[in-house]
């Protein structure tokens, strides 16, 4: 559609909102925080944008989200712990962007999980050993970042 300006913190106030889709246009600014009052949200798509900031740790209170696609953004900062709260969440599409630290080992606990992408980012230490108890989880992409370590962690045999 190649909409540009900024999302508004007032896009909290959709309070019925099930779907936030906004994939490749020109949004830049922050992702804002008040996102994380739509708790109907099942899907944020925000991909293939020039969003910039650091990710909102409210986001990780949408007990109904399954999706989040931020990839291709210029998003920095650390992956929130928070989004081991994402219980409903299948799809984690973070790569291709700027985010930093460790890959929280709290996402272990996501019961849905299947795909993590976090390649192409800034991420460093070690691969987190936990991640392999993600009993649903199927891919797991973390290429192109600054990881520790010379060998993926032993328990990673174990992810189907």
């Amino acid at each position: 559609m190649n909409l540009s300006g900024t999302l508004a913190p007032e896009i909290g106030l959709l309070s019925q909102l099930r779907s936030l889709n906004f994939m490749w246009n020109n949004l830049t600014g922050n992702i804002p925080k008040e996102i994380g009052n739509i708790t109907t949200l099942n899907l944020i798509a925000l991909n293939g944008n020039q969003l910039s900031g650091s990710l909102p740790d409210e986001i990780g209170y949408l007990k109904n989200l399954n999706r989040l696609q931020i990839d291709q953004n210029q998003i920095s900062g650390p992956i929130p712990k928070s989004f081991a709260n994402l219980t409903s969440i299948k799809h984690l599409h973070m790569n291709n962007n700027s985010l930093s630290g460790q890959i929280p080992s709290e996402l272990s606990r996501l019961p849905e999980l299947l795909h993590l992408l976090v390649d192409a980012n800034n991420l460093s230490g070690p691969l987190p050993p936990k991640l392999a108890e993600t009993r649903s989880l199927k891919i797991i992409q973390a290429d192109n970042n600054n990881f520790s370590g010379s060998s993926i962690p032993a328990t990673y045999n174990n992810i189907p």
